[in-house]
């Protein structure tokens, strides 16, 4: 009987149990893309929980693509060093860490000067010319190449919630006619050219390449989740490590229920590789229910933001106190905290967005 206490492989990477600690965005880098020490901090006490996988918060591939004001970049060089003692610091307990890396698109923010660059444009962001697409490949294959220099396990490409590579995926962005619009080969062609060089650089069983995608839009579209399972085959088909399965419309729901399940164990019908599910997840019930129906692997947020003892909290079966309200996307602005639940205003960790 599968248990989110199971040791779980991926490729070479043995994991010590079945959770994983989905990408969050932290809001804890300067305005100049740099990590802080409190993220470091963050970390820290995420691998002391025994986590069997740790995610982190998107990292830009771009200094001047950036989504938001703390939003850390990569590929500066300022953080080469942070980037080691993040990782040493999460080896130390014995876990594993994967770096997420992102591109914003059209959710780039205007703060940093250039406009943001998107597939097809709009009255915010610029088309990406030929020019463009071959800068952000290369710029997604120099965040790996650091990535693993830096002594993380793996990467997780970000092609979901409307940062710059869903946003290739998606026909409804992308509207171009040239040989990365109009079918899903052309749409996943960028996808497809990062892999290739990647695949060429890197060789090595022990480093995983996943990716993040989304199972559904924020409005109604039946169609949506046809095309991205045949990406789901092309993304194995290139050497993909692992798969989590989200959606572009998580912050509507309100319910504490596993949210893209069906559409997870879709996708999990027509590949081999193994497949993390995010959404909803607050109790080890939920967690073991998920794995016998088929996912692989099961991913949190929320819990982990609610609760800095999540892992003990489920070992002990007791249920997250995450009541899915979604203040935690904007309450850091205002009140300094992250969590309605936060016993205290916590300057030090969450007031780093006017950092220098």
């Amino acid at each position: 009987m599968k248990s989110i206490w199971d040791k779980f492989k991926i490729k070479n990477i043995e994991l010590q149990n079945r959770i994983v600690r989905s990408a969050t965005n932290e809001h804890l880098g300067t305005k100049n893309g740099i990590i802080t020490d409190a993220y470091i901090y963050v970390y820290k006490n995420l691998a002391k929980q025994g986590i069997g996988l740790i995610i982190t918060s998107h990292m830009a591939v771009s200094k001047n693509q950036r989504a938001d004001l703390t939003h850390i970049c990569i590929n500066e060089k300022e953080n080469y060093n942070k980037l080691l003692e993040l990782t040493k610091e999460v080896h130390k307990y014995g876990q594993k860490i994967i770096c997420q890396i992102s591109c914003g698109g059209r959710r780039a923010s205007k703060i940093f000067g250039d406009k943001a660059l998107s597939p097809s444009g709009n009255d915010n962001a610029k088309i990406m010319t030929k020019k463009d697409i071959d800068t952000c490949i290369d710029s997604y294959v120099s965040a790996i190449k650091v990535a693993k220099e830096t002594g993380f396990d793996g990467v997780q490409i970000h092609l979901a919630h409307g940062y710059l590579l869903s946003e290739f995926l998606n026909p409804f962005y992308n509207k171009r006619t040239d040989e990365y619009g109009c079918s899903i080969d052309n749409r996943y062609r960028i996808i497809h050219q990062i892999l290739s060089k990647v695949n060429d650089i890197i060789l090595d069983p022990n480093f995983l390449i996943t990716v993040k995608i989304d199972s559904t839009l924020k409005n109604d579209n039946i169609d949506f989740i046809k095309d991205q399972i045949e990406i789901c085959k092309l993304l194995e088909k290139d050497g993909i490590s692992a798969i989590e399965v989200s959606g572009e419309d998580f912050r509507k729901y309100k319910q504490n229920k596993p949210y893209y399940l069906d559409n997870a164990l879709r996708i999990k019908d027509v590949v081999s590789i193994p497949i993390i599910l995010v959404g909803g997840f607050r109790d080890e019930k939920q967690m073991n229910d998920a794995l016998l129906s088929g996912i692989d692997l099961i991913s949190c947020c929320r819990a982990f933001i609610a609760d800095n003892n999540f892992i003990e909290k489920l070992k002990n079966k007791e249920t997250s106190r995450c009541i899915s309200c979604n203040k935690c996307f904007e309450i850091y602005k205002t009140l300094y905290k992250r969590c309605i639940f936060d016993e205290q205003i916590n300057r030090g960790l969450y007031a780093n967005f006017n950092n220098d």
